[in-house]
């Protein structure tokens, strides 16, 4: 593996001790057995008081874990959970195609898949309206979770932590509408857990009207929101909760049933 990684040339800008982390975690995750300082400098080429130190930071994170008085180190799970999450999330935009395509095809409105990354909303999936006018949301992004109805979703199904991160990192004022304070947004994230879906009625702009329901895993955990955006010369509140709600939780619900869960 490092022979291949030679082959390649040294890259332009290049972190030496970032590399001999990700070495160091590659040696651990290979080893059938624990590993001691010795071992692990013999295998990276690199000074034992290198590899100390870096076991060291790597144990304070919870990385690895000490499994002998010598010491020798393991992997512990904690890179686990955290690998795991991007796989969770492409196997939900596997599994979420398919409503999505036949929701947009329905509605021929924009449709979207939303997350939770860096406490803000990102869409894994974003199909824009056949309307004329567009109304800009894009793959990758980050919203403002405060004033976006995937956003309030994520927030009132998520923990108490989640919010209160929200919270700290200011609830910018988008419009007139948006909820800028603690009291006022944690009522409205209360009555998305009652009512199982969440509107944005120009919050997050002007003239625009979102819908959104919660995707949820099988261990019952909300990990997504399928939602749409509409334009208030077209619709109006009842119209959107009425009209588009029902076929928004039948595309959230199919999702769900997709990827293990039971209501």
């Amino acid at each position: 593996m490092n022979e291949d990684r030679e082959k390649a040339g040294k890259p332009k800008y290049d972190a030496p001790a970032a590399r001999m982390v990700v070495r160091l975690i590659e040696a651990l995750c290979a080893s059938d057995d624990p590993l001691g300082v010795t071992e692990l400098a013999q295998r990276l080429g690199a000074s034992a008081n290198m590899v100390f130190r870096l076991l060291q930071t790597l144990e304070q994170e919870r990385w690895i874990t000490r499994v002998t008085d010598d010491p020798k180190y393991a992997m512990t799970l904690v890179p686990f959970h955290f690998a795991s999450l991007p796989v969770a999330r492409m196997d939900v935009v596997m599994v979420a195609q398919e409503p999505l395509i036949a929701l947009w095809k329905k509605l021929g409105e924009c449709v979207y898949l939303g997350v939770m990354h860096d406490d803000k909303v990102t869409y894994l999936i974003h199909y824009e309206g056949t309307r004329n006018i567009h109304l800009g949301g894009r793959v990758g992004e980050h919203y403002w979770p405060h004033a976006a109805a995937a956003g309030k979703v994520l927030l009132a199904y998520g923990g108490p932590e989640l919010r209160e991160r929200c919270v700290a990192q200011g609830l910018k004022k988008l419009t007139d509408a948006t909820h800028v304070t603690r009291a006022r947004l944690f009522a409205d994230l209360e009555r998305v857990r009652k009512q199982g879906y969440a509107l944005d009625e120009e919050e997050y702009m002007e003239g625009g009207l979102c819908y959104a329901a919660p995707v949820y895993d099988y261990t019952g955990r909300v990990i997504a929101a399928v939602g749409t955006t509409v334009l208030t010369v077209h619709y109006r509140q009842k119209s959107i909760v009425g009209e588009l709600g029902p076929q928004i939780q039948e595309a959230a619900k199919k999702i769900s049933v997709a990827l293990g869960w039971k209501a």
